[in-house]
């Protein structure tokens, strides 16, 4: 069965593990400091960071979103975006989506705003970048930050630049073993000013200033002041060491993500009971799963299961669960999607 996940490894990464093992370097050093800049010379941002932990998590904390204050977001999500928002103690309140994209409707979050909104999360669907300009232009309207969540998105495009690079606020990545790039663990985060990015480097140790932390002697120094309660929160540098070998893979990775979709397409393209997710000019999918809209979405992933490739739903509605205190709604845009959404291995392992 061809799984629909496959953790990528470089070889060379085991010979240089053991050696920062046997180092006694374990902690932030010089293989996470050297993950952190090819991610931002890969995204083109100067303004990424990674983190140990959950990414979208830290995004709240660092907007000090608090109990009472209301986030919109998806029901088309992973639990990784949404849980967070329940942990603070913070107010889910749902959007409708797109059901051709998968993505957050822009004139449904419009009429979800109120006073208590603090922010939106826009999450990509699978690889597939969603309506970028329209979510954070009405977000700049209300004054609200725009967390996108490009956990599964990596490396995807919007008009000509990579997803972190595109004008909103905050952009989160996941790095677990699923994931392109993977460090084992962790996230990354990437901001749109550097006066929020220089928060987040306090937020994340402490809110320790490492320049000024320690004097002469090598002891903490009486003139380095603590202005901000903080996390501790840096990834360590065995999983620096691990994205750092992943980064000088990616290109070829992603073009064989990008290939297999393309060969998903010509086999599905004649078929009346299927149709793929729309993607509009602008946008260049990144692929982490192919994702195709069924009309007999059980029929379709017994069939595809049976021919050796491991069919998935992917993702449950998030608003079927009853930690998120969630109303009786309904989102047409979410009842047509989950219905249909069916995703297909894409990755590095699947062949032509």
């Amino acid at each position: 069965m061809i799984p629909l996940y496959k953790v990528f490894m470089p070889e060379e990464t085991s010979l240089e593990v053991a050696k920062v093992l046997n180092s006694g370097q374990l902690a932030y050093g010089k293989y996470t400091q050297q993950f952190e800049s090819k991610l931002q010379q890969f995204i083109k941002n100067p303004n990424v960071l990674t983190i140990s932990g959950n990414s979208i998590l830290f995004a709240l904390k660092l907007l000090d979103i608090k109990e009472g204050d209301e986030v919109i977001v998806s029901p088309m999500s992973c639990l990784m975006t949404t849980q967070p928002i329940a942990y603070i103690g913070a107010k889910i309140v749902w959007a409708d989506i797109d059901s051709e994209t998968g993505t957050l409707d822009p004139v449904s979050v419009e009429l979800k705003i109120t006073s208590k909104t603090k922010a939106i999360i826009h999450y990509h669907w699978a690889g597939y970048p969603g309506y970028i300009d329209e979510i954070n232009d009405l977000a700049k309207e209300y004054d609200i930050p725009v967390i996108e969540d490009a956990t599964e998105s990596f490396g995807a495009e919007y008009k000509g630049k990579k997803l972190g690079n595109t004008g909103t606020d905050i952009v989160c990545y996941s790095f677990t073993p699923v994931r392109l790039p993977n460090a084992i663990d962790g996230g990354g985060l990437a901001f749109n000013n550097k006066s929020l990015y220089e928060k987040a480097l306090l937020m994340r140790d402490l809110g320790i200033e490492r320049k000024s932390f320690r004097d002469d002697f090598g002891e903490i120094s009486e003139q380095c002041d603590i202005t901000i309660a903080a996390d501790s929160s840096t990834m360590n540098n065995i999983s620096g060491l691990v994205g750092a070998h992943q980064m000088n893979h990616l290109d070829s990775l992603l073009e064989k993500q990008r290939d297999n979709a393309e060969n998903w397409k010509s086999i599905f393209r004649n078929r009346s009971d299927v149709s793929f997710i729309k993607e509009r000019e602008e946008t260049k999918p990144s692929y982490w799963v192919f994702t195709i809209l069924a009309k007999n979405q059980d029929t379709l992933l017994t069939e595809m299961r049976d021919k050796g490739f491991y069919a998935s739903k992917l993702h449950l509605r998030n608003d079927i669960y009853s930690v998120f205190f969630s109303t009786n709604e309904t989102f047409t845009g979410v009842d047509e999607f989950s219905k249909k959404q069916l995703s297909l291995p894409c990755g590095w392992w699947v062949g032509k």
